[in-house]
């Protein structure tokens, strides 16, 4: 079980401040019914994705969670993919953080993904101007204002995520199934599909572009996106 420090380390260790703008590239789906002839993927091996970003309540917490939804019942995974680049834009310190490679996930048996994103508590004190590219193959539901007190268990869950706690630990282990009463909220949360956002990115968010992801055929899952090359990645 990876612990909250290492991605935060991985990105932050080396860098003396935070980042004066953000930029987002988050996967989200929308599976068809109905097979379009036109679609990008074969609809068997593209599950609907949903993404949650919010931040942490605790200084040096970065998570990523993944749940699926497998054979109607939610699981949690470990892997999910990352990326990462710093740069510096007109006189900016750039943080570009990269998750669309998660669209690469194929297995049919999966009928949603949800991804969880815990930004550091750092991001949001820091208040970036945050640029969220949307990258689907085909279409997705919308964009949300994420409301915890609709979820009031995975709410929590979380939560205890931020304060490391045992019980956390054990609810994220890979491969374990999730508790009748948090799979209830994600079915709800699948209902709604799309991306869910923290409240507070409201205040921060600079602007939102919708992207057709489009990889090679040589594209494998979680490569390395070309723009970020010579950079860094985590699985």
């Amino acid at each position: 079980m990876q612990s909250n420090e290492p991605i935060y380390s991985e990105i932050f260790g080396n860098q003396e401040c935070s980042p004066q703008k953000l930029v987002l590239r988050v996967p989200v789906n929308s599976r068809p019914e109905i097979k379009d002839s036109n679609s990008l993927l074969d609809q068997r091996y593209t599950p609907n994705i949903i993404t949650l970003l919010t931040f942490s309540h605790q200084a040096k917490s970065f998570y990523i969670r993944r749940i699926d939804n497998h054979n109607d019942r939610w699981i949690y995974k470990k892997a999910s993919c990352l990326a990462w680049k710093w740069s510096r834009e007109d006189d900016q310190q750039v943080l570009n953080l990269s998750l669309e490679r998660n669209l690469q996930i194929r297995d049919p048996k999966i009928k949603t993904v949800i991804l969880i994103i815990s930004l550091p508590f750092e991001i949001k004190d820091a208040e970036p101007n945050v640029n969220l590219q949307v990258y689907t193959w085909d279409l997705f539901e919308g964009i949300y204002y994420f409301k915890p007190k609709n979820y009031p268990n995975l709410k929590e869950i979380l939560r205890q995520k931020d304060r490391k706690s045992i019980q956390s630990s054990n609810a994220f282990r890979d491969g374990k199934t999730v508790k009748n009463e948090i799979q209830q909220e994600l079915n709800q949360i699948d209902d709604i599909g799309g991306i869910h956002l923290d409240k507070y990115f409201e205040s921060i968010l600079d602007g939102e572009y919708l992207e057709k992801y489009t990889p090679s055929s040589e594209d494998t899952y979680c490569e390395i996106p070309d723009d970020l090359k010579k950079n860094n990645i985590l699985h």
